[in-house]
């Protein structure tokens, strides 16, 4: 009797076992670049919101005059109408470009975030007027974040304490604010 030939290669349950090892690698790896896309979106909207943040500021800054209107310290995060004067085609008073920037500040929020909103308010004195204008503003950018698909995140205004109501985002709701001296 001759004995049996060595066996060569590999039994079909050392490739299952090996072809499961590899499967759960992938899971994870897959997983991993979820988690990285999620993330790069979340940076990008708070970058956004940033720039947003900072064009507003700008503009009250290149606008003092405006400040005895106080158009600037009432911007509201519940939207603003569309002024009756385009100030990038003719010449504005600066209460009147005062009235198109908040118009045109809420506008690119709203295309450029999910849900983009604004808010302006007077931190100092807490009661302007045209005699004592603003003095410190508080600029505050809403939006709603990925997980608002997901009911997770906070949904009520005291997440953003500066806004004056949510605009109505509901949950997921995001907020950048800063405090501005033009």
């Amino acid at each position: 009797m001759t004995s049996p030939a060595p066996q060569n290669g590999f039994t079909l349950l050392e490739a299952l076992v090996a072809l499961v090892v590899i499967s759960i690698g992938l899971l994870g790896l897959l997983g991993l670049q979820t988690v990285a896309i999620v993330n790069t979106h979340v940076s990008k909207s708070q970058t956004l919101a940033s720039i947003g943040a900072n064009d507003i500021a700008d503009r009250i800054r290149a606008n003092p005059a405006a400040d005895a209107s106080l158009v600037y310290a009432q911007i509201s995060d519940s939207g603003t109408t569309q002024p009756q004067t385009d100030c990038t085609q003719s010449v504005c008073n600066p209460s009147a470009m005062a009235s198109y920037d908040a118009w045109e500040w809420q506008q690119t929020l709203a295309n450029t975030l999910p849900s983009g909103r604004g808010d302006v308010s007077c931190v100092s004195p807490t009661n302007p007027s045209s005699n004592d204008p603003c003095r410190v503003y508080d600029v505050t950018v809403l939006w709603r974040g990925r997980d608002a698909a997901a009911g997770s995140g906070t949904g009520d205004v005291s997440a953003c304490p500066n806004a004056t109501n949510g605009g109505g985002l509901g949950t997921g709701l995001r907020c950048y604010s800063i405090e501005i001296q033009p």
